[in-house]
């Protein structure tokens, strides 16, 4: 499980355009963007920053990273569990971007609890954002952000999503409410269900450092095509 006393590590590059924010839950995840980086003598201004595992603990985080950087782009980087029943779109090692991202609750889902209506349950990332990840080759995935992990491989998800991530939601919405664009890069690690914490810690270093690298890949293209200041949210 991730250590909450582990200290996030940041890289800094700067050179003119965007200012682009990485983020991520715990600090292992940027650690192959970190690798990148280092190698690097020109790039687009990045900093990678981890923000805390969960709703609640990445909300607050990404809060504070983007008041405190003032990022023209948020991109958020991480794993992903998988639903089976969406095994014949995508697998394991893939590395999908958020086409839209969910705030869901089992207790919702049954009918036994609701969302008030002033409540946000659904984001959309950037559209631009988007639509380059998809020409870049990624796949773009239905995504649900619980408040815990499922251990059943079949949730009541109407409509059914691709993918779960803890975090996508909060951190997307802590973006949305600077009117900062957003967008989520996801490598799946595992499916969702009762061997998933087993397969998450075989798969999910190579699945976060596959994501980093789509990252840095989405970077570059936005860069390319003067993306400083994609449409927002």
């Amino acid at each position: 499980m991730p250590s909450p006393t582990r200290q996030p590590r940041k890289t800094i590059i700067t050179n003119p355009g965007g200012r682009w924010l990485v983020l991520s839950a715990w600090a292992p995840e940027l650690c192959e963007l970190h690798r990148i980086l280092g190698t690097r003598t020109k790039a687009t201004r990045i900093v990678c920053d981890s923000v805390g595992v969960g709703l609640v603990e990445s909300a607050i985080g990404s809060a504070l990273a983007m008041a405190r950087e003032k990022p023209d782009i948020v991109l958020f980087v991480g794993t992903a569990g998988l639903f089976p029943c969406q095994l014949s779109l995508l697998k394991v090692g893939d590395v999908v971007a958020a086409r839209d991202i969910r705030l869901w609750s089992q207790e919702v889902a049954e009918g036994r609890a609701y969302f008030p209506m002033p409540l946000p349950a659904t984001l959309k990332p950037a559209p631009r954002l988007r639509r380059l990840a998809a020409r870049l080759g990624l796949s773009l995935a239905d995504v649900i952000s619980p408040l815990g992990i499922n251990t059943h491989p079949a949730p009541p998800i109407t409509p059914q999503p691709q993918v779960e991530n803890l975090e996508a939601f909060a951190v997307g919405r802590a973006a949305a409410r600077q009117r900062i664009p957003f967008a989520a890069i996801l490598g799946i690690s595992n499916l969702v269900g009762p061997a998933g914490h087993t397969q998450w810690k075989k798969h999910g270093r190579a699945a976060a450092a596959a994501a980093c690298r789509a990252v840095l890949a989405l970077i570059v293209a936005a860069d390319r095509e003067n993306m400083a200041h994609p449409d927002l949210p």
